[in-house]
This record gives C-alpha cells, structure tokens and sequence, in this order.
C-alpha cells in the first residue's frame, strides 16, 4: 500500500482509550478485565475480518485459519524453546503473512461465493492438519505448555498485563484501519468493492490492492491468534473451526461493518451477550456449549439481518439523522 498520510486521532477514540484504561482501576474485579481481554482479542480479528468482507467487499472465511496458525506457531515455538514469546509472535506474524500472500495470489482471482467457499475450504484443511499433525501440534488434545509471554525480562504473569497488551493491540489496529480506509488506499478499495469495472477504468490496480488488504488483514489476524494463545497458554484446533467463524459473522453483522469501529462494538456486544446467556439460562440449559453458543448467534445474524440491516452502528447513524431533524425542526418552529 502507499504511505497514507494518518489522521489525527479523533477525540472521542481518545476519550475511550483513556476510559479502558481506567477500568481496570474502578473495576478492580478480574471476572470484568478477563472478559475484556478476549473482547479485546477477538475484537482485532472481527475488525481485520469486517475491514475485508464489508469494506473491500471480500467474502472470504479463512480468518479463523489465520488466527489459528498465528496461535500454533507462536505457541509452538515457545514451547519447544525455539524462540521467545515476542518473536515467536513476529515469526508467526510472518509466517501468516506468506502463506496468505501465497495463496491469495490464486484464491483471489475468485469472486464472491467461489471466493468464499474456497476459502472455507481452506478453513477446514487448516483445521484437519492441526487435528492430524499431533507430534507438532499435540493433535485433538492441544498444544499444552506455553510459557507466558515476556518481553524483555518483563513476563505477562497476570490479566493486567494483558489487558493493557490486547487493549494496546486492538485500538492500533483500529486506528490503522480507520486511517487507512479514510486515505487513498481507502476510497481506492472501495470503489472496487462498489463497482471494478468502474474502478478499473481510473486506473485502479484491483488485484494488488486485494492481495495487500487480504494479506494485512491475515496478519493483524495472526497478532491477535499469538496474544490468544499466550493468555490462555492453552490451544486446540476445535477453537479455530466454523463455530469462531459464526461468532465473527455475528460480530461483523450486529455491529454493521459499514464502519470500521463496528465489529468492534458488535464484539463487545456479544461477549457480554453470551455472558449473560450462561448467567441467566444455566438452569435452563445445564450444558451452554460452543454449539449452543452458535445457535443463539445464528438467530441474531437472522434477526439483525431481517430488522436492522446497517448493524447497531447503521442505527446510531440513523437515529443521529433523527435527531438533526428533530432539533432542525424545533429551531425552525421557534
């Protein structure tokens, strides 16, 4: 991509990242902080995924691979102490960033539902392999054993540190993506998720601009899959299957991904979402599995989809017009 000339950060974002850093110092309370840890995780890689599907128009379902790769490598390699934490993290990073730019120079050349199931097919080989190859990967059972990450002599020991790290990644991420769609490259990959032959014929090179956001999308991905895998110092290959890629979607879908900040805020919703659900109806359903879990996400894809098209950030945008109108309204009756 070429070097964008970055925005000025925006107060209200400003005002955020100064609230999120302040709650771990009201709260106090580490059920909270270790809820926003994974919001903060999966929340980089509902961004990088909805920055693809909604802002370039790119159906593919392969991030869950991405994020699962990022996870194994990093982990993998601190366990069998072939490299620290932290560069196991950029190894994996870098890893992630050829195999996507290897195989998206041929997957992209597909458009909507071939993209999407070949690269759905590709989740599922992903997943087979890191289920099959268990003197690697620890098969079915789980690469157990991961170190906790250190960095420099400071090793992330409690969910503070965390919290800081995923919270850190997260709004980078978000203030990348936002100031990247809000430059050149931006409207350029708009405007041939609107229309490529229109975008074509001002000289928009469409191919490159797919690889480099498909393959910059795969690696904020990775970030968040090697975070994942240190704070839990834990992982299976059941974690990066079609139950995640649900989740995302309903992330994506809830939050309205016309915005970039939206699958971040459908993130949010859903984590507490899903914690209220196993707080309130454990009576009612003993066992909440991941398949639970999907089912009462598949019905909120299907009702935001029915009712609330623009996603909850599609309807502030809506009720802000609302409300202009109404002020207008009143000014003018005065």
């Amino acid at each position: 991509m070429r070097a964008e000339r970055f925005l000025q950060l925006n107060p209200f974002w400003v005002a955020v990242a100064i609230a999120l850093f302040l709650l771990p110092l009201v709260t106090g309370g580490s059920y909270i902080i270790s809820v926003m840890i994974f919001v903060a995780i999966y929340g980089v890689l509902a961004l990088s995924m909805g920055a693809l599907l909604e802002q370039a128009g790119l159906f593919s379902l392969a991030h869950p691979s991405w994020f699962g790769l990022g996870a194994y490598v990093a982990g993998i390699l601190a366990v069998r102490d072939i490299a620290p934490p932290w560069l196991g993290i950029i190894i994996a990073a870098v890893f992630v960033g050829i195999v996507s730019y290897l195989l998206g120079v041929g997957l992209l050349r597909l458009q909507g539902y071939y993209l999407a199931c070949a690269t759905f097919a590709l989740l599922l080989v992903v997943s087979i392999i890191l289920g099959q190859w268990g003197e690697v990967t620890g098969g079915h059972e789980g690469l157990m054993g991961i170190p906790p990450l250190s960095i420099g002599g400071f090793e992330f020991s409690e969910n503070i540190h965390y919290y800081y790290l995923s919270w850190a990644l997260c709004l980078l991420c978000l203030w990348f993506l936002t100031n990247v769609m809000a430059g050149r490259t931006g409207r350029a990959i708009k405007s041939f998720r609107d229309s490529e032959v229109a975008s074509q014929s001002v000289g928009v090179n469409i191919p490159r601009l797919k690889l480099q956001i498909f393959v910059l999308t795969a690696v904020m991905a990775s970030l968040a899959g090697s975070v994942y895998c240190f704070y839990i110092r834990f992982t299976m290959p059941d974690i990066f299957t079609l139950t995640l890629l649900i989740e995302l979607l309903t992330m994506i879908v809830l939050g309205g991904g016309k915005k970039v900040y939206g699958p971040l805020l459908g993130c949010l919703v859903v984590f507490w979402l899903r914690e209220f659900i196993h707080m309130y109806l454990g009576d009612i359903l003993p066992v909440l599995t991941a398949e639970v879990d999907a089912i009462f996400f598949g019905v909120i894809i299907i009702v935001i989809l029915i009712y609330m098209p623009g996603g909850l950030t599609g309807w502030m945008e809506q009720a802000g017009n609302w409300g202009k109108k109404f002020y207008a309204g009143a000014r003018k009756n005065k």
